[in-house]
C-alpha cells in the first residue's frame, strides 16, 4: 500500500499535501481510490477536501439509481470510479448528493415512524449480576425493551399492547445482561388478571415461541420461582388499566374522562362501540360526559370502522344506529342524569321502539353493559343475542326485497343463474362420487385377484 502512495508522490511532488489528504480520507482502506482522485486534483477540477467527500459518496452510493427510472443508465452509479472523467467531478457529485438527500428522508421517516414519544414506565424486579427482570406498565416501555424480538405487544404501530391492557393483563420482561445467542435472552411473562375466570402465566420467547415455566428454570436455574413469586404479588398490587376499569364499571371520573379523550383522538377501532357502551354504565361518569358521547357516538364510530376496513362501511348504518340506541338507554338510568334530561332520552327511546321498563344495567365475565328489548320482541345487548342476530337478518331481507315488477324480474334472473350454477355443481359432483365408485371397484376387483393368484 505505502508502495502506490509512494510512487503517486514521485510522481506528482508538488501535490504532496493533497495527496496525503486523499490517500488518509480513502474510504476503500487500500488506495483503491487513490489515483483517481489525484488525476482530479492535478487537472484543477477541484480540492482535496471536496475530491475526498465526493469519493466517500461514491464509496456509499456506487451502483445505486437516481429516482425511479431504473431503465435509465445515465441515471445510474457507475460501479467502477475510474469511468469517469476528471471534467465529470460535478455532475457525479451532484447526483451523489441527490442520492443522499433521499437516502437521509428516508431514514429520517423511518426514525420517525419507531420513535418512542412520551414516557417509558418501568420497575425493575429483580437484577442480578446476569438476569435483569422489569414489570412493564406502559407501550413504550414494551417497545423499548422489548426491541429485537417478534413479540406482537412491541409493535409500536400496533394496538396489540393496549388490547391486552384492556383484559387487565400485566407483563414482565426478562433479559439476560449478556445475551447468549438464543432465545431465552428476552422473555416476555403475561400475567392475566380475571376475578371470574382465574388463568395462570404465559411466558413467550424472543421468537414469540409459547414456553412453560419449567423451561424458564432451566434457561435461568431455579431462581425464578422466587422471582414468580414477586411478580404475581406485584402483579396483584399492581392497579388495573384505566380502560379495564371502564369494562368493568368502577372507574373515577379522570379514568374516564381520559379513555373518552383516546377515543376521540383515534382509539382502537374494535374498541371503540364498547368502550363508549361501558362508560355510559359507570356510575362516576358526569352528566356532561354522556351528553358528549350521545351527541358524538355515531361519528365516533364510523371514523373507527373506516379505520378498521373498507369494507365495514356496508356496517356503518346498523352499528351506529344500535350504538346510538345502546348509548341513550345507559344513560336514561344513570344515577347522574338529571330529570329533564332523562325525560328527554325516554321520548327518543320510545321512538326509536325501545321498551323502557326492559332497560337495566347488567354485568358478565367482569364486563357491564345495558340490557334492553324493543317493541318486536328482539332483545339487545352489548354483546348481540341470537334473536337480535335473527331479526338483522330478517330485517336486512324486507329491505331489498323487490316490489317491482321490473324489480322481480331481475330477482328472478339471478336467481336463475344461481340455480344454473348450483345444477352445474351438482353435476360435477355427481360425476366425481360416479368416478370415486368405479375406483372402488376396481381396487377390490385387484384384490380378489391377487387372493385368488396367492392361492
Amino acid at each position: 500500500m505505502s508502495t502506490r502512495l509512494d510512487l503517486v508522490l514521485q510522481k506528482h511532488p508538488e501535490h504532496e499535501e493533497g495527496i496525503r489528504l486523499l490517500a488518509s480520507r480513502d474510504p476503500s482502506g487500500n488506495f483503491k481510490y487513490l489515483d483517481w482522485g489525484v488525476k482530479v486534483l492535478t487537472s484543477k477540477q477541484a480540492l482535496a477536501p471536496e475530491i475526498a467527500d465526493v469519493l466517500d459518496l461514491f464509496h456509499r452510493f456506487n451502483g445505486r439509481w437516481l429516482g425511479a427510472a431504473r431503465h435509465d443508465r445515465v441515471n445510474r452509479i457507475g460501479s467502477d470510479i475510474y469511468t469517469y472523467r476528471p471534467q465529470d467531478l460535478a455532475s457525479l457529485r451532484d447526483k451523489l448528493l441527490k442520492i443522499k438527500r433521499t437516502t437521509d428522508s428516508k431514514r429520517r421517516k423511518r426514525e420517525r415512524l419507531y420513535r418512542i414519544e412520551g414516557p417509558i414506565e418501568a420497575d425493575t424486579v429483580h437484577d442480578s449480576t446476569n438476569l435483569i427482570v422489569r414489570h412493564i406498565k406502559n407501550k413504550n416501555a414494551s417497545v423499548h425493551y422489548g426491541l429485537g424480538t417478534k413479540w406482537c405487544i412491541s409493535m409500536s404501530r400496533e394496538g396489540y399492547f393496549e388490547d391486552y391492557d384492556t383484559h387487565n393483563a400485566t407483563f414482565f420482561f426478562f433479559e439476560r445482561k449478556t445475551p447468549v445467542g438464543d432465545e431465552f435472552d428476552k422473555v416476555a411473562l403475561m400475567v392475566p388478571r380475571n376475578d371470574e375466570k382465574p388463568e395462570t402465566a404465559e411466558a413467550f420467547t424472543a421468537l414469540d415461541q409459547h414456553v412453560d415455566m419449567m423451561a424458564l428454570a432451566k434457561a435461568y436455574s431455579s431462581r425464578v420461582f422466587d422471582i414468580f413469586r414477586e411478580i404475581y404479588e406485584r402483579s396483584e398490587r399492581y392497579p388495573g388499566s384505566a380502560i379495564a376499569r371502564v369494562y368493568a364499571g368502577n372507574a373515577t371520573q379522570e379514568q374516564l374522562e381520559a379513555v373518552f379523550a383516546s377515543i376521540v383522538k383515534g382509539g382502537s377501532a374494535r374498541e371503540t362501540n364498547s368502550v363508549l357502551r361501558a362508560i355510559c354504565c359507570n356510575d362516576a361518569a358526569p352528566q356532561a360526559l354522556l351528553e358528549e358521547i350521545t351527541r358524538c357516538a355515531a361519528a365516533l364510530s364510523i371514523a373507527a370502522l373506516k379505520r378498521r376496513s373498507r369494507w365495514m362501511h356496508r356496517r356503518r348504518d346498523s352499528d351506529t344506529k344500535e350504538l346510538t340506541r345502546a348509548v341513550i338507554a345507559a344513560v336514561s338510568i344513570h344515577p347522574n342524569v338529571s330529570v329533564d334530561v332523562r325525560e328527554k332520552f325516554t321520548k327518543e327511546l320510545r321512538r326509536r321502539h325501545v321498551i323502557i321498563d326492559t332497560i337495566h344495567q347488567k354485568k358478565d365475565q367482569g364486563r357491564v353493559y345495558v340490557s334492553y328489548e324493543t317493541r318486536n320482541g328482539s332483545h339487545r345487548n352489548v354483546r348481540g343475542s341470537r334473536h337480535d342476530r335473527h331479526y338483522r337478518h330478517y330485517r336486512r331481507y324486507r329491505r331489498y326485497r323487490p316490489r317491482t315488477v321490473k324489480a322481480l324480474r331481475a330477482h328472478a334472473r339471478v336467481l336463475d343463474r344461481a340455480a344454473a350454477r348450483m345444477r352445474r355443481q351438482a353435476k360435477t359432483l355427481q360425476r366425481k362420487l360416479t368416478a370415486a365408485k368405479k375406483k372402488k371397484k376396481a381396487t377390490a376387483a385387484r384384490s380378489k385377484r391377487s387372493v385368488r393368484r396367492v392361492g
